[in-house]
């Protein structure tokens, strides 16, 4: 077993000052740092082992056996994880209070003479190779899709700088001729009819290559059912003209090949370098930035790529990522080592609110993601549609975001979250408004009526930080109070969890869904629809849902389309197939010398997340 103390063991420390080094501490510093972690004794360790100069140390690498099937939020305060809000009236979505992130309250001064923003990597990068995993726990912002979202979630230009269809089946895309890769070659349609069929061929073993799977013949080649790449419905008519043909009318296709699902790779250098293409030694990036230095397990540091064609708009001209964990990012940001922690913590947040200093360092922000509840109807007692209704009255919404969560969400009903496009308004109180009295009423002429005759019940999410955790007891402890629920709580492996909920031997969960981009078929259809051939996420199932939800993805025109979904909402919502609980906000504390953030129409801070994924476009560095 290895030992908890890091402090007696060479190559740690070794790693440990190399960490300190990539950030400019010195030693007296680093010194002070390790005695408020570790104490005293720790701290004459690592003194005596820091004046060692003799004994030269090699770095281990720590174990890392968490598969990364979703942007990480292991210590979030609710990830999200799956971003920013579409402009939902006051009245209809009480939004977290905002004060702290006034546009105006952001500091203002001459800029400083050397453009660096520090922030950190949760942990190392298994790669930076988006085009072969979508979940590599890369620099998003290395490479540049056809499109970008901007703070709106809007998919605008980025490398094709215009595109159109008639009909919504076949699309052109028309590539700029301004921008190049980091190494000079330009980018064109090529790159991107070469990397799509990369991430589609079956040896390549993509995981994630299902994105692309609108576009014609996509999956029948992915799976092996067609050999001939020439029949996958994207070619590069020129280099600056790239076609995509659809499997049928697909009116979101802009949304997706501006997902990070469609970034490109660099061809010579995948057939140069093979897996390691996106060492720093090796990488050649498209988007505004490209790698300078890549020291595993100690820091990714990155320098703008002049050869993008947006680069003279942004300010910045390196952005320094030391690897530091959740667990210690915020003592990092008060030791000023970091400019940017992005992932704050429930259990700091009553200190950071009633910290002077940082309080006014703290901003909120959207995930753009829903957490909520799966009874699943293959299982006692859910398979009564009586006791899945009742589960949507005996859980208090509000005090759970309010009091649980102390604003750090907002109420949700539906899938679709506020900010993102086919967003329904209808809270659908019939089935969701707080009434413990009709909860129980509801359980009246069956099994379990009065709250009697439970079968063992058991609550299963995974392992996901302290805000999930603290809103699944909440969760238990209301349903014990209204329904008589004795409920047990599991807390599960990642991996495996999901495994289980895949292959639906979950009773009843508590999972979220981050939209991977803004529009209801990442939800509705990729989360919900039962017709998939190598299985569906959750168990319950329902015909004229699954015909809406595949329908509305032909559907061109779009209110005829927001309708499919708000349909689709309603057999959701009347049959307790899930019970929507919060859409989740996080916050994060950012230097007074970093400015010009990114904000959407509502004044809201949109950093980096899972959707928009260019806040280093935005942020200038004061003096300080």
């Amino acid at each position: 077993m290895a030992s908890n103390n890091w402090w007696n063991s060479a190559s740690q420390i070794d790693l440990f000052q190399r960490r300190f080094e990539t950030i400019h501490m010195d030693r007296r510093a680093l010194l002070k740092l390790a005695g408020a972690a570790t104490g005293s004794i720790a701290a004459l360790s690592l003194l005596a082992a820091c004046e060692d100069d003799d004994e030269e140390t090699a770095a281990e690498e720590p174990d890392d056996d968490t598969e990364v099937d979703e942007p990480d939020d292991d210590a979030e305060v609710d990830e999200p994880d799956d971003d920013a809000e579409d402009e939902p009236d006051d009245e209809d979505v009480d939004e977290p209070d905002e004060d702290d992130d006034d546009e105006a309250d952001e500091p203002s001064g001459d800029l400083a003479a050397e453009q660096v923003l520090r922030t950190n990597f949760e942990r190392d990068p298994q790669s930076q190779d988006f085009n072969k995993d979508l979940y590599c726990g890369g620099e998003m912002q290395l490479f540049a899709m056809l499109g970008q979202f901007d703070v709106e979630l809007e998919a605008v230009p980025d490398i094709a700088e215009s595109w159109e269809t008639d009909d919504a089946v076949t699309w052109t895309f028309h590539i700029r001729e301004d921008s190049g890769w980091s190494n000079g070659d330009p980018v064109t349609a090529h790159d991107y009819e070469w990397s799509w069929k990369r991430q589609l061929n079956p040896e390549t073993a993509a995981p994630y290559a299902g994105f692309l799977y609108d576009i014609l013949n996509a999956e029948a080649y992915n799976l092996g059912e067609i050999e001939d790449e020439d029949e996958v419905g994207v070619r590069a008519v020129d280099d600056y003209t790239l076609e995509v043909v659809c499997e049928g009318p697909r009116a979101y296709l802009p949304t997706v090949v501006t997902y990070i699902a469609a970034a490109p790779s660099h061809r010579p250098s995948v057939e140069e370098h093979g897996d390691q293409w996106t060492e720093a030694e090796n990488i050649v990036t498209n988007g505004p930035w490209t790698l300078e230095r890549w020291d595993h397990d100690v820091t990714v540091d990155m320098i703008r790529n002049e050869n993008y064609w947006n680069s003279e708009s942004i300010t910045l001209e390196r952005v320094v990522r030391p690897i530091i964990g959740s667990d210690a990012s915020q003592l990092a940001f008060e030791n000023d080592e970091i400019d940017w922690h992005f992932r704050g913590q429930l259990g700091q947040l009553e200190r950071v609110e009633n910290d002077p200093e940082l309080s006014e360092q703290m901003h909120r922000y959207n995930l753009t993601g829903t957490w909520y509840l799966v009874p699943d109807p293959n299982f006692e007692p859910f398979d009564v549609p009586e006791v899945r209704l009742a589960i949507g009255h005996a859980i208090d919404r509000d005090a759970i975001v309010d009091q649980v969560l102390r604003g750090l969400a907002t109420p949700a009903y539906t899938f679709q979250p506020p900010g993102a496009p086919g967003y329904d308004e209808n809270t659908y109180d019939e089935y969701t408004s707080y009434d413990p009295d009709l909860a129980m009423s509801m359980l009246d002429g069956t099994p379990y009526e009065g709250g009697e005759n439970w079968p063992d019940i058991t609550l299963t999410h995974r392992e996901e930080g302290d805000a999930p955790r603290a809103a699944a007891e909440a969760i238990i402890e209301m349903l014990r109070q209204n329904l008589n629920m004795d409920i047990e709580h599991e807390i599960g492996e990642p991996v495996e969890t999901y495994e289980r909920m895949w292959e639906h031997r979950i009773q009843f969960m508590w999972v979220r869904w981050f939209n991977d981009y803004p529009d209801p078929n990442n939800t509705l259809y990729q989360v919900w629809y039962s017709g998939f051939p190598d299985g569906n996420r959750h168990a319950w199932s329902d015909e004229e849902f699954d015909q809406l939800v595949d329908e509305a993805r032909g559907e061109d025109d779009e209110d005829e389309r927001w309708a499919m979904y708000q349909r689709a909402n309603e057999i959701q919502i009347e049959q307790g197939a899930a019970i929507y609980v919060y859409n989740p906000w996080n916050y994060g504390l950012m230097k007074p010398w970093v400015t010009n953030f990114p904000r959407n129409s509502d004044g809201d801070f949109v950093p980096n997340w899972n959707i928009f994924i260019r806040d280093y476009d935005h942020y200038q560095i004061l003096e300080h």
